[in-house]
């Protein structure tokens, strides 16, 4: 259950977008005109669809957010899982690079769909469950063609 007003959960949802739109434009610079690039630059966009959406149709900034953001659980760090991964270290721009940075992504995207889910359970008011219920389906969408994507890449070397 989550320990979450409305607000509070649309400033986590915004949060969430917001951070995973940012690493995704990341993973699109750093993978270019590739399959992969093109698969990161539509998930920021499709983030960046979900931050209006939630600003806009509640008319609370997105700027908000990110001033609360720290003082609010339930958000994913893609930022330091992407360090651990070795993501973030510029190495590697084979498929394995790819398999992680697309890894963390998965993570991302399933990470929303719990919390969209979970936080459709809480609130009750019915516009702002309907905008929820179509975030997790969007998310739902997001990983579908993470993992195809992923189903595409070469195996894993042994």
């Amino acid at each position: 259950m989550l320990d979450l007003n409305e607000i509070e959960i649309l400033q986590v949802a915004l949060s969430h977008e917001r951070r995973a739109r940012e690493f995704y434009d990341r993973m699109a610079v750093r993978y270019g005109d590739s399959t992969a690039g093109d698969l990161f630059r539509y998930l920021s966009g499709e983030e960046d669809g979900h931050i209006r959406k939630l600003a806009a149709r509640y008319r609370y900034p997105a700027f908000e957010a990110a001033l609360q953001e720290k003082h609010l659980p339930y958000l994913i760090d893609l930022d330091r899982m992407a360090r651990e991964d070795g993501v973030d270290a510029g190495v590697d721009t084979g498929p394995e690079a790819v398999r992680r940075g697309l890894g963390i992504a998965r993570k991302a995207e399933q990470h929303a769909v719990e919390f969209y889910s979970l936080a459709g359970g809480v609130v009750d008011d019915h516009t702002t469950k309907t905008l929820l219920a179509e975030l997790e389906e969007e998310e739902r969408h997001h990983l579908a063609r993470i993992e195809g994507h992923l189903a595409n890449l070469p195996p894993e070397p042994r």
